[in-house]
């Protein structure tokens, strides 16, 4: 069952039911119409915009990786950023690119082992699902109290996501690495955990202010990225309100980061028929929508998919 549940082929299989039934009622000639409609400013201005987004994520990588960071390394980090995002189209999850981007900053920084630079990618993944769960947790809250309806269940989920990753911080933040390994010089898991040590070098005392920064970027950054998406629907004559974006987004966003469809098609476009249509828009537009992100999110990973040419 683990084997078929992680298998590519069960990946696009489900991708392709849920996109049958997100569009299986909707017109889908005069969707494709629309799209080529859409005036060539809009896509530039989200390239752009999805851009100094990258941007930010490979500073924020950039910073958990050297601490002090040059222009240089930003451009360098957003490079591998890309080029992780091209990656991503090959895999179920946009998690699956962080198996490869950091490969692309072995020649730039040959003085960082394989190792680290990889840990890295994982705990800068680590750092940014925390952001997301922490907004759309808090998103939900506010959801709520305004009265936009929510299934039970996203509540006891978010909050079970939220307690394990405040534990999971407590014991980063609490435990001593270095002595732990010390204590255990000349045991037969000495060797393990040096070499786990070498994988998460941020955990170390002296690293560990570089999370602390990370996160609050990531938190800081989310209203930019989620303006993304409210620009995107008003440039395609949705007119979404700003409040209604701010609070369904992170939900929608962080539900995403599950690998359960193909580069987010079908899921994403069910998500957004599922919370966005009780609010009195009409389902063909979100659908639209939906697609068109989907397609930006593309040519964002093809540009990834250049910059490695």
């Amino acid at each position: 069952m683990k084997k078929i549940l992680t298998s590519k082929i069960f990946r696009i299989i489900f991708s392709a039911v849920l996109i049958y039934f997100a569009f299986r009622k909707a017109d889908l000639p005069k969707l494709f119409s629309n799209l080529r409609n859409v005036s060539w400013q809009l896509i530039l201005s989200l390239i752009i915009l999805n851009t100094f987004s990258m941007l930010i994520g490979g500073f924020r990588w950039a910073v958990l990786v050297l601490g002090k960071v040059t222009f240089r390394d930003v451009l360098i980090f957003t490079k591998a950023s890309f080029t992780g995002a091209f990656y991503s189209l090959f895999f179920p999850s946009s998690v699956g690119g962080d198996l490869l981007k950091w490969t692309t900053l072995l020649r730039g920084y040959p003085q960082i082992s394989k190792i680290k630079l990889a840990g890295t990618a994982l705990i800068d993944r680590v750092i940014g699902f925390s952001a997301f769960a922490v907004m759309a947790f808090i998103s939900l809250i506010i959801g709520r109290l305004l009265n936009y309806q929510f299934p039970q269940i996203l509540f006891w989920l978010f909050l079970v996501i939220n307690i394990f990753l405040v534990i999971f911080y407590i014991l980063v933040f609490s435990l001593d690495f270095e002595k732990f390994i010390a204590l255990s010089k000349g045991s037969r898991f000495s060797k393990f955990l040096n070499k786990f040590l070498e994988i998460a070098d941020l955990l170390k005392s002296s690293n560990k202010k570089r999370i602390i920064n990370c996160f609050l970027i990531s938190i800081i950054s989310q209203p930019f990225w989620t303006m993304i998406t409210w620009f995107l629907f008003n440039g395609l004559g949705i007119d979404l309100k700003a409040i209604q974006v701010f609070i369904f987004m992170p939900i929608i966003s962080l539900i995403l980061v599950l690998p359960i469809s193909w580069a987010g098609f079908g899921a994403r476009e069910n998500l957004f028929v599922y919370f966005f249509a009780p609010l009195g828009y009409s389902a063909e537009k979100l659908l639209f929508a939906s697609t068109f992100s989907g397609i930006i999110g593309i040519l964002m990973a093809l540009i990834g998919g250049m910059l490695l040419i």
